[in-house]
């Protein structure tokens, strides 16, 4: 009878939060909490985008468009210049990247499925596999200690 009971009230839970949902206050703020959260970070803005011309400019890369098989995004912030390659050829997607600039001493890769640790070789250089398409964006520390993120980008 329990088991029965628990069902009930997890059904009841589920159309209560469709229904019924958080405030719009309560949204805002955490939103404002979400976006304030590394304050002191410098912005790495995308300043080259390989597809910007295209109407396509932020829809996924599909393998079977040749035209689309390659994506070149390019940020600069804080003295950084990142350059990144979006391969979509194999199923998932790739991230083939290198940093310029000051030195990175850690930097880490948020995408949907969480945050993904960066390994960087000694040029700077980075690969990344196994993306899915969605948003993504790398936060980085610098050897001086100095944090540099770039903007959000739907891959």
């Amino acid at each position: 009878m329990e088991g029965d009971e628990d069902a009930v009230l997890a059904a009841l839970r589920r159309i209560a939060s469709v229904v019924d949902g958080p405030p719009s206050t309560v949204v805002e703020a955490a939103r404002a909490a979400f976006l304030t959260r590394d304050l002191d970070a410098e912005i790495a803005a995308l300043t080259a985008d390989s597809r910007a011309a295209d109407e396509t400019a932020y829809e996924p890369a599909r393998a079977d468009d040749p035209a689309q098989g390659q994506w070149l995004l390019s940020f600069q912030g804080g003295g950084l210049h990142i350059d990144i390659e979006i391969d979509d050829e194999r199923g998932d997607m790739r991230l083939l990247g290198q940093f310029s600039g000051p030195s990175v001493s850690e930097c880490v890769l948020y995408a949907e499925r969480g945050p993904v640790p960066v390994d960087l070789d000694g040029l700077g250089r980075f690969i990344v596999d196994g993306l899915a398409h969605g948003p993504i964006r790398l936060r980085c520390v610098l050897a001086d200690g100095r944090r540099i993120t770039t903007t959000w980008v739907r891959i």
